[in-house]
């Protein structure tokens, strides 16, 4: 898969469609504060093994501000090049259709994985980007098959997800390399899978 990103360019954000900033003004221990905000949708999670291959089916996929947050104040290099910016997650999609949890992440199982699944185990929600966002994710689990394959995946709109198995096997050594760049809910799916199945 080609995974050169070109012609990126810095702007300032004018008419936000999936994010509000705003600024919170308050009073904590007789001091006055202000704080930056950021209004993001709610959103949807989901760890999948796949029982055929012992295996967690993970989706790949470039992320821009991870990937200008890898620049660390070196000059700005606006070639992306290899896998920087990509990042390895658990299927995943925003809250923003008005639909259930449920119906969310099962539509975005198949439109990132091409596989149909009828039914999710809840894990639990928590908040993310706490010091600024505070939106809720709600993480589920799912077992898929080759038997449940219904087309290639992929996402949507361009999305350009690249599904990736991690055998069981190699799950731990995964969780901590450092050169696979992943948040700490995939992490955080992990364990909760390998103590639940005494794994």
């Amino acid at each position: 898969m080609d995974t050169s990103v070109k012609n990126i360019k810095i702007e300032n954000l004018t008419s936000p469609r999936y994010v509000k900033p705003y600024q919170i003004s308050f009073d904590l221990c007789e001091k006055s504060v202000r704080w930056e905000c950021i209004k993001a949708h709610d959103s949807v999670s989901v760890l999948l093994y796949h029982e055929d291959k012992d295996a967690f089916l993970l989706v790949k996929q470039f992320r821009p501000a991870v990937w200008f947050n890898l620049q660390d104040g070196r000059e700005l290099n606006l070639t992306q090049k290899g896998d920087e910016g990509y990042t390895y997650e658990l299927c995943a999609g925003l809250m923003d259709k008005g639909k259930s949890e449920e119906q969310t992440v099962i539509e975005e199982i198949a439109e990132e994985t091409g596989f149909a699944v009828s039914r999710v185990e809840r894990i639990t929600s928590t908040r993310g980007a706490l010091g600024f966002g505070g939106a809720k994710q709600t993480m589920f689990f799912a077992v898929i098959n080759d038997a449940m394959k219904i087309g290639k995946g992929g996402g949507i709109d361009g999305e350009n997800i690249e599904p990736v198995y991690v055998p069981l096997e190699r799950a731990r050594e995964f969780m901590f390399d450092e050169t696979k760049t992943k948040a700490t809910g995939l992490m955080f799916a992990f364990m909760w899978f390998f103590a639940k199945f005494n794994r």
